[in-house]
C-alpha cells in the first residue's frame, strides 16, 4: 500500500508564496467616494481591483504615492462575531457579524516628508529658514524673505522667480511655493487643506508652512531655478474655489525651509487610501487595498540596533504607526466593508486548488 502523501510529499513549492517583503501607497482621501459622486477633486478614484492589478511599484496608479518599503506589517482584526443560543444549555444556533473593524500597522524604512505626514496624523509644518526668531512658540519665527513665483507649469522642474537672490539661492538648498495665507479665512485652508479655526491664525506664512509644494534647489540661472521634481501635492480646495495641485504661479511666493516638525495632539486627522503588496518570486501578487484609513496610533521612532564592534554602535530609525481602516459602503453589493485582499495568481497555477 502506497504510503499517504503527508508523509512523503514535499512542499508543493509552486504553491508557496514567496517574496522579499511588503512595499506601501498612499493617496488623499477622496472624501466624495463617501458619497458615490466619483471626483478627483480630493483625491484619486476609487481603485479598481479588476482593471488595475496586478499593480507594478515602478508605475502605480495616478495620483497614488510610493512610499517605499516597510517592515512588521501587521494586520489586526477587529470584527466581531456575534452568536444566537438557544435552548435550556445555551447552545449556539446561529453566528451574525456585529461590528466590522480593521487595523493594520507597518514601519517606515525610509523617511520622508510624506511618511511623517501619514505616520503622524497630522499635517507637518515646514520649518521656513531666515525668519527672526521668536519665544512666542517653537513654529512662530516670521519675516523671513520672499519672493514670488513669477511662472511654473504643473509638472515641470524649471519655474522663474520674481527675485531668486532675494533668497540667496543656492544649489542643494529646499524651498516651498504656495500663497499668502489671509487671516479672514478659516475652515479648511490653503492647497493641503489645514483646517484653521476662525480668528486662530495671523501669520501670513501659514499656508507655505502646511504646503506639501517642497523642492530641492539643483541649479540657479538667474531668476530661473531647477528642482530636483516637480511640485507635487495639494488637492485641497481653497477659499477662492481653487483646486490647486501645484502652485499657483503669480500668487504664490517662495520662500527657503531647512525641514519640517510634526506636532502630537490639535483637532485634525488627516485621511488617505492605502495599498500594500507583496510581490513574489514566481510573479504573483498579494495586494491589500484600504479605500479610507487614518491613523490611530503615532508610535513615533522606532530603533534599530546596527552592531559595529570597537565603536559606538550605530542606529536606524523607522517611523512606527498603527492605521484604522474606516468604513466604505460598496456599490457592488451595499456591504459596509473596511478593506479587500486580493491575490493575483502567477502564470501557469492551478487556480482551482
Amino acid at each position: 500500500m502506497a504510503l499517504s502523501s503527508s508523509l512523503v510529499q514535499p512542499f508543493r513549492k509552486n504553491m508557496m508564496a514567496i517574496g522579499s517583503g511588503f512595499r506601501i501607497f498612499f493617496a488623499p482621501y477622496n472624501a466624495t467616494i463617501g458619497s458615490a459622486v466619483a471626483s478627483t477633486v480630493l483625491g484619486p478614484k476609487i481603485l479598481d481591483l479588476n482593471t488595475q492589478g496586478p499593480f507594478v511599484t515602478s508605475a502605480p496608479p495616478a495620483g497614488w504615492t510610493d512610499l517605499g518599503w516597510v517592515k512588521d506589517f501587521k494586520i489586526t482584526p477587529g470584527s466581531k462575531i456575534g452568536q444566537v443560543r438557544s435552548g435550556y444549555r445555551g447552545a449556539v444556533r446561529a453566528q451574525y457579524r456585529g461590528q466590522v473593524a480593521e487595523q493594520f500597522e507597518f514601519k517606515f524604512r525610509e523617511l520622508s516628508r510624506m511618511a511623517f505626514k501619514i505616520a503622524t496624523g497630522s499635517n507637518p509644518f515646514n520649518l521656513i529658514s531666515q525668519a527672526t526668531p521668536s519665544t512666542a512658540g517653537p513654529l512662530s519665527a516670521s519675516g523671513a524673505a520672499k519672493t514670488g513665483l513669477a511662472s511654473y507649469t504643473p509638472g515641470s522642474t524649471t519655474a522663474t522667480l520674481t527675485n531668486a537672490a532675494a533668497l540667496g539661492l543656492s544649489g542643494g538648498m529646499y524651498i516651498v511655493a504656495d500663497d499668502d495665507y489671509n487671516p479672514a479665512q478659516f475652515g479648511v485652508v490653503g492647497s493641503a487643506g489645514q483646517p484653521v479655526f476662525k480668528q486662530a491664525v495671523t501669520d501670513i506664512d501659514y499656508v507655505r508652512r502646511t504646503s506639501d509644494f517642497v523642492a530641492r534647489v539643483t541649479s540657479v540661472n538667474g531668476n530661473t531655478i531647477t528642482i530636483d521634481q516637480p511640485f507635487v501635492g495639494g488637492g485641497s480646495t481653497d477659499q477662492l474655489g481653487r483646486t490647486l495641485t501645484a502652485p499657483n504661479a503669480g500668487t504664490a511666493n517662495v520662500q527657503v525651509i531647512t525641514g519640517w516638525a510634526s506636532r502630537e495632539g490639535g483637532t485634525h486627522i488627516t485621511e488617505w487610501s492605502a495599498l500594500a503588496f507583496l510581490d513574489t518570486i514566481d510573479q504573483a501578487q498579494i495586494a491589500f487595498y484600504w479605500p479610507h484609513v487614518s491613523i490611530q496610533q503615532f508610535r513615533d521612532l522606532n530603533n534599530w540596533a546596527i552592531e559595529n564592534i570597537g565603536t559606538t554602535d550605530l542606529g536606524g530609525y523607522e517611523l512606527d504607526c498603527v492605521m484604522e481602516a474606516l468604513a466604505f459602503d460598496d456599490p457592488l453589493d451595499g456591504e459596509t466593508v473596511v478593506g479587500y485582499t486580493a491575490f493575483y495568481a502567477r502564470p501557469g497555477q492551478a487556480v482551482a486548488i
